[in-house]
Parts: structure tokens; C-alpha cells; sequence
């Protein structure tokens, strides 16, 4: 019996033996590296991550992953046997990323995982005047052609000064601009919608070398302009003109925090369907539908502004206001020239000033057969 149980005994230590000693083990001398400060133009910089097999049988790596995409990670690929070594390698693209940074490797292998770090700080280069102001007319140059103002808010002058609380009336954005040329430079514009947007150039004559800014300014009042826009200024340096305008976008919306909530009961009010059906029209031929809207208000409505930005259709509205109890017609004309046979669904944008439906998105749809 004692024979018996002392073999089972060796048994299992043989097999516990075995295993303990068939284990891959992974060793890393060092586990963080710094780059310490380098600049940007070095562009992609690299370390090397030593490791060793401890274990006593081959060792795996199954995967190493960054943890961002501006660090690629290369690793030894075939199995690496006890006592030997194999590498990781780390190499940060700096480019475009300056200032310091930490980043992790993690390092996963029959032997577990393991986790790597590197850092570092990216002095950024000296950006070149072309690169800070990228657009060019004349000597002048601009940071940035685009201005989005958001929405700007109207209301009548009289309803404005009486609320305290009345949202701003005009917005202005600001573009920065440098003389990079050797002359003085005297600036013009010229609005593609004089009474919505202005500009104005500080100081007016830019001397060479010298810094300004241009100011341009969106003010509703008077302009006729509302909803969603997109206009131009154009711009000119000691009287040659710019290659490219610069464009303004923004949303032009009535001010109704002044109304009481016995004018919001007097208000107008626009009742039409969310969609209205068209009926179907032939590839190549142009029809013209109407639909009707009604004022179940207690006052005028009137239709500010339509817009479809669909191509092949265009709108036509009231003018005039609806007065309650009555109906307008709405206009819609397409063209199906250069439209693909099948169903479509287009948007079209009424603003009114009805306070609790300002802005009103009515769907088109039908087919083109």
C-alpha cells in the first residue's frame, strides 16, 4: 500500500514538474522609454524594447497594440526560444503633434501581458507666414476665408428696446491678416448683400510687415434676409481683387422673447402638413404643383422666406400676408432634366412669424417616372 501511494505521489509531482517546467515566461529590462524634447521636423522617432525568454519553453507574442494610431508598433514575429531575445519597437509620428505625450504599448504573448510606455515633448516648428495665413491677394494675407455667425436674431426696433432680454442684433467675426508684401496696403469690399454684411479693415492703410484685422460684421436689420444664408464679400488689395471670396454663413431668426403671452395668443398661426404628396412626373418634363396653407391665427402671417436647395425645383409663395381664417398657395415647379427615375423626397424651409413655428421644414415627395 505504501509502495502504491508513494508512486502516485511521483506521478503527480513528474506531471506538476512537467508543467512548471514547459512555461514561457517574458522579461523586460526596461519598460518605459523617454524621448525626452525633441522638434517637430524630426518628424517620426523611434526606440527599441529588448525581451528576453525566461521560461522554459517558447515564447509567442500574439499581438502588440498602440493605444493610438500615432504610434506604430513593430515586434518579433517567430517564436522565440528559452534564453533567447526578441524586440518590440515604438515609433511616434511627431508630425503635426506638438507638445508632450505619453503613450502606451501593450504587449500580449503566451506568457500574459505586458505593457510598454514611451513619452516624450514635441517643440513645435516655427510656423512660416504662409502657413499661419494661407490665403493671398496682393500681399495680403488672411488666417481664414469663412465666417459662420450662427444664428443672429432680428426684432422691430420698438420690441427690442422694450426687452430687456432681447438677443443680440448683428454678430461680428473677425480675420486676422498680415503685409507679407513690401508695399502699403489699402483694402476694399465689395458685399454680395450690402444690407445684411459689412467689413471693415484695422487700421485702414497696412504697412508692410505690420498685422491687422478685418471685421465683418452681419446686422438683419433691413436686409430682407432670413433663415439659413450663405453670402460672399469680396475683397481687394490696393485695388486688385482676390482669386477667392470670402463667404459668410449663418441663420437669420425673429426675437419672440419680447411677445407677451397675450400677443403669443393673438400670434398667427401656419397649419399645413408635414408632407405633402406630389404627383408623379415624367423623366425630362417640367410640372408645376400647388398646395395650400392657412392661417388659423389671430393675426397675419406672413411668409418671410422659402428655400429648396433641391436642384430642378423651384418656389413660389405668398407676398402678401394671410389673413386669419385664410389660405395662400405655395408654388412648386420642377424640372426633371437632370433627375434619376424614382422616388424622391426633398426639403422644403418656410419661415414665418409665427412665434411657434418659425421655421418650418415641409417634406416634398413623389417620383419621377
Amino acid at each position: 500500500m505504501k509502495k502504491l501511494l508513494f508512486s502516485f505521489i511521483a506521478l503527480f509531482a513528474g506531471i506538476a514538474a512537467a508543467f512548471a517546467d514547459g512555461a514561457p515566461e517574458i522579461y523586460f529590462e526596461q519598460i518605459t522609454h523617454d524621448f525626452g524634447t525633441f522638434p517637430e521636423e524630426n518628424g517620426k522617432v523611434s526606440c527599441t524594447f529588448e525581451f528576453k525568454n525566461v521560461g522554459t519553453s517558447d515564447l509567442v507574442l500574439q499581438s502588440v497594440k498602440a493605444s493610438c494610431g500615432c504610434t506604430t508598433p513593430d515586434w518579433t514575429k517567430e517564436p522565440v526560444k528559452p534564453g533567447e531575445t526578441g524586440v518590440v519597437k515604438a515609433t511616434y509620428n511627431a508630425t503635426g503633434r506638438p507638445g508632450s505625450f505619453t503613450k502606451t504599448i501593450t504587449v500580449k504573448s503566451n506568457a500574459g501581458e505586458k505593457r510598454l510606455t514611451i513619452k516624450g515633448e514635441v517643440i513645435p516648428k516655427a510656423q512660416k507666414v504662409e502657413d499661419k495665413y494661407p490665403f493671398e491677394v496682393n500681399g495680403l494675407r488672411l488666417m481664414k476665408k469663412n465666417c459662420y455667425f450662427n444664428t443672429i436674431y432680428f426684432a422691430e426696433e420698438s420690441n427690442a428696446k422694450k426687452n430687456a432680454n432681447a438677443k443680440p442684433q448683428s454678430k461680428t467675426e473677425v480675420i486676422e491678416v498680415i503685409n507679407n508684401g513690401k508695399e502699403d496696403i489699402k483694402v476694399s469690399f465689395e458685399s454680395e448683400a450690402p444690407k445684411l454684411a459689412s467689413a471693415k479693415m484695422t487700421p485702414e492703410v497696412l504697412k508692410a510687415g505690420e498685422r491687422g484685422s478685418i471685421e465683418v460684421t452681419v446686422a438683419p436689420k433691413e436686409s430682407g434676409v432670413w433663415g439659413t444664408f450663405k453670402k460672399t464679400l469680396k475683397i481687394k488689395a490696393n485695388g486688385k481683387p482676390a482669386d477667392f471670396d470670402i463667404t459668410l454663413y449663418g441663420n437669420v431668426a425673429e426675437d419672440f422673447s419680447s411677445m407677451t403671452p397675450e400677443e403669443k395668443a393673438d400670434a398667427p398661426v401656419l397649419t399645413v402638413g408635414n408632407t405633402i404628396s406630389l404627383e408623379p412626373i415624367e423623366a425630362g418634363k417640367t410640372k408645376t404643383f400647388k398646395f395650400k396653407v392657412q392661417n388659423t391665427g389671430k393675426n397675419p402671417l406672413i411668409i418671410r422666406s422659402y428655400h429648396c436647395d433641391a436642384n430642378g425645383f423651384s418656389i413660389k409663395a405668398p407676398s402678401k400676408p394671410i389673413k386669419t381664417g385664410k389660405e395662400g398657395e405655395i408654388y412648386v415647379t420642377v424640372n426633371t432634366a437632370n433627375s434619376k427615375v424614382g422616388k424622391y423626397t426633398q426639403r422644403l424651409t418656410l419661415v414665418t412669424n409665427d412665434p411657434n413655428r418659425s421655421t418650418f421644414v415641409i417634406n416634398l415627395i413623389g417620383e419621377v417616372k
